[in-house]
C-alpha cells in the first residue's frame, strides 16, 4: 500500500481548522490516503468575529479554544504544529518556519486569512492573548471618547458592542466614521444600510458619513468630508481602524498572487499556477464577501478534492459561490441582517430573529462545535 500523501494546511483560523476537522472526522482510521499537518502560529484557535465583544467584556472562554481536540479521535491521520511560517519554497515543496524547521508537503492548503489591525492584532501565546484583551477592555472602560474609522461590518459591530455596554449615560462617546453615504458596502440595499445607521444612533453612536478619518496619533482624529467642506478635528482617547483588511499573503510566492495580493484559484480551489497547492478563505481571489460563514461551502469542495488529489484522481468538486448574507450584532439586544434569496432578491431579516440567533454568543458555540473544538 502506498504511503499517505503529506497534506499541510497553513493557517488555523476558521477555514483551516474546519478543513482539518472535516478530513480527520471522515478519513478511515487505518489506510488513510493522507496525513495532515496543521501549521498555526498560535497554540490555540480564535474565532475572530467574537474579538469585538471580548474587547468590551470578558468572554474569552467561549471562543478561544485549544487545537488539541482536532485529531484526538483519529491521531494517526494528523497533528498540529505550532510555529510561524516565514516562507514557502514551491520548487522544493516545503514550508519554512521561523525556527528554521522545514515542513515538506505533497499537497499544500493556504488558509492564512486576512491581516487585521486592533482589536484583531493579537499575540500568539494563549496567556498573552488573554492579557491583550484584558488591556483592551481596561482601555475602553477608561476612555471617554472612542473613534472607529471604517463603517463596514467590523466597524458597525464594534461600535455597537461598545455603545451597548457603555450607553451615553455612562459618559462615553463613540464615533463611527465611514467614507460612503451610509454604513456598510453598497452591495446591500440602502434601506438596510439606513436601518443600521438608525440602530447605531439609537444606541448613542455618532455616525459620521461621507468622510475620511485620519488618526493623528496625538489624541485627535482629523475628519475630512468628501463633499469639499473644511476638515475638522475630534478629540479621541482611543482610535480603532476597521478598514477593509488585506489578504495575509506576504510570505507567499509572488507568482501565486494577483495584483491585489489575493491568491489566484480555479473553481476546485487549486492554484492557477500550481495544481498541488490549494487556497481557501479570505486570501483567495474568489469574488465574494469574505466571511467565516462561507467556510461550510468551501470545505465541502476542498476536502473531497484533496482526497482525490492524494489518490491521483482528478478533483471533481467545483465551488460556485454562495448567496450573500450578513447578520450584524450590535451588542446583545440589537441586531439586523439581510440575505439574498432566490426569486426574492435581498430580504431584510426581522431584528428579533438576528437577536435570537446571533446576538447571544455571536455563534461561538455553534462554530467551535462545527470545528471539532467543543
Amino acid at each position: 500500500m502506498p504511503s499517505p500523501k503529506e497534506v499541510v494546511i497553513l493557517g488555523g483560523g476558521v477555514f483551516g481548522t474546519h478543513l482539518a476537522n472535516k478530513l480527520a472526522s471522515t478519513l478511515p482510521r487505518n489506510a488513510s490516503p493522507i496525513h495532515i499537518t496543521l501549521i498555526n502560529a498560535r497554540d490555540h484557535f480564535v474565532y475572530l468575529p467574537v474579538n469585538l465583544r471580548n474587547s468590551v467584556q470578558d468572554i474569552s472562554s467561549t471562543y478561544i479554544k485549544p487545537l488539541d481536540p482536532l485529531f484526538a479521535r483519529n491521531p494517526s491521520v494528523g497533528k498540529v504544529k505550532v510555529g510561524e511560517a516565514v516562507s514557502v519554497d514551491a520548487e522544493r515543496k516545503v514550508v519554512v518556519l521561523r525556527s528554521g524547521e522545514e515542513v515538506s508537503y505533497d499537497i499544500l492548503v493556504l488558509a492564512l486569512g486576512s491581516s487585521w489591525s486592533d482589536p484583531n492584532l493579537m499575540p500568539t501565546k494563549y496567556e498573552e492573548v488573554l492579557d491583550y484583551f484584558a488591556k483592551q477592555r481596561a482601555a475602553i472602560k477608561k476612555a471617554k471618547n472612542i473613534t472607529i474609522i471604517g463603517g463596514g461590518a467590523v466597524g458597525v459591530e464594534f461600535a455597537g458592542e461598545i455603545a451597548d455596554l457603555y450607553p451615553p449615560s455612562s459618559g462615553k462617546h463613540v464615533t463611527l466614521v465611514h467614507s460612503e453615504d451610509l454604513p456598510l458596502s453598497k452591495l446591500y440595499r440602502d434601506k438596510f444600510r439606513s436601518r443600521v445607521k438608525d440602530m447605531l444612533e439609537k444606541l448613542g453612536v455618532e455616525v459620521v458619513l461621507y468622510a475620511k478619518g485620519t488618526n493623528n496619533e496625538d489624541g485627535t482624529v482629523t475628519i475630512t468630508p468628501r463633499d469639499g467642506k473644511e476638515p475638522y478635528t475630534l478629540r479621541s482617547d482611543l482610535v480603532y481602524s476597521a478598514l477593509t483588511p488585506t489578504p495575509n499573503t506576504r510570505i507567499l510566492p509572488d507568482e501565486w498572487k494577483d495584483e491585489k495580493g489575493y491568491i489566484r484559484v480555479t473553481p476546485t480551489f487549486q492554484l492557477e499556477s500550481d495544481s498541488s497547492v490549494m487556497a481557501i478563505g479570505d486570501l483567495t481571489n474568489v469574488k465574494e464577501v469574505k466571511q467565516a460563514a462561507k467556510s461550510p461551502g468551501a470545505i465541502a469542495v476542498a476536502a473531497p478534492n484533496i482526497v482525490s488529489l492524494a489518490k491521483g484522481q482528478e478533483p471533481l468538486k467545483r465551488y460556485a459561490g454562495a448567496l450573500e448574507m450578513i447578520a450584524l450584532a450590535m451588542g446583545k439586544k440589537t441586531g439586523t441582517g439581510i440575505g439574498q434569496m432566490p426569486c426574492f432578491g435581498q430580504v431584510i431579516f426581522p431584528s428579533w430573529f438576528i437577536v435570537k440567533v446571533k446576538c447571544g454568543d455571536l455563534l461561538a458555540g455553534r462554530m467551535t462545535k462545527v470545528l471539532g473544538l467543543k
